[in-house]
């Protein structure tokens, strides 16, 4: 992984600071944060961290995207896909278990990565960080069961209809005639959206 540097400096600060559960914060209080942070460059389909690894890391995406997914019965499934400002592997950490599912890029993403006892030295030091947490989960929550709806419902084009909505809703920009989705999906990613198999490739 590549070292930190003082480069980094203003960006991380700044990444941390549009977090909810960092946004409370002064910029000097996320000294120790930045300090022990390390910012990790990403291509297409690079791991960041596997489901049932050591949580020692958690991240913050600074530009890209990511897929959390799990690999289930041969079959990649992804649980969620994240965007420049989101947190990723705070669940473990908060629970103190391993990292619950696989961080893939999409395409090209940069992350900073923050050892978890720095977040945790933090997070007992400043109580509203465990709100931010708290807020974050819940969202966590809201998504997951969003997704396991849009599973069930019915066909494939329909469950990949649905998640198609709830990424739009999310990392959508306005465009003419409609909404522009900003996100690089392969026809594997389609797959494991709707929960599927990839089927042969029409010519």
């Amino acid at each position: 992984m590549p070292t930190f540097n003082s480069d980094h400096v203003a960006e991380v600060t700044a990444a941390l600071s549009r977090t909810v559960i960092f946004s409370s914060l002064k910029p000097v209080d996320l000294d120790p944060l930045v300090a022990s942070a390390k910012v990790v460059s990403l291509c297409s389909n690079d791991i960041l961290w596997t489901e049932g690894g050591a949580a020692e890391h958690v991240g913050v995406v600074l530009s890209g995207r990511l897929k959390m997914t799990r690999q289930r019965s041969g079959r990649e499934v992804i649980v969620d896909v994240v965007g420049t400002h989101d947190v990723v592997g705070e669940v473990a950490a908060a629970a103190g278990a391993p990292y619950p599912f696989d961080v893939r890029c999409l395409r090209r993403a940069r992350v900073a990565i923050v050892p978890v006892v720095a977040f945790r030295t933090v997070e007992a030091k400043y109580p509203q960080v465990a709100k931010g947490m708290a807020t974050v989960l819940a969202e966590h929550v809201l998504r997951l069961t969003r997704h396991i709806e849009a599973l069930s419902a019915g066909s494939v084009e329909h469950r990949l209809a649905q998640m198609l909505v709830e990424l739009a809703e999310r990392f959508g920009e306005p465009f003419p005639g409609g909404t522009l989705l900003p996100v690089h999906l392969r026809r594997e990613d389609l797959a494991a959206l709707a929960a599927t198999t990839l089927g042969p490739a029409t010519k």
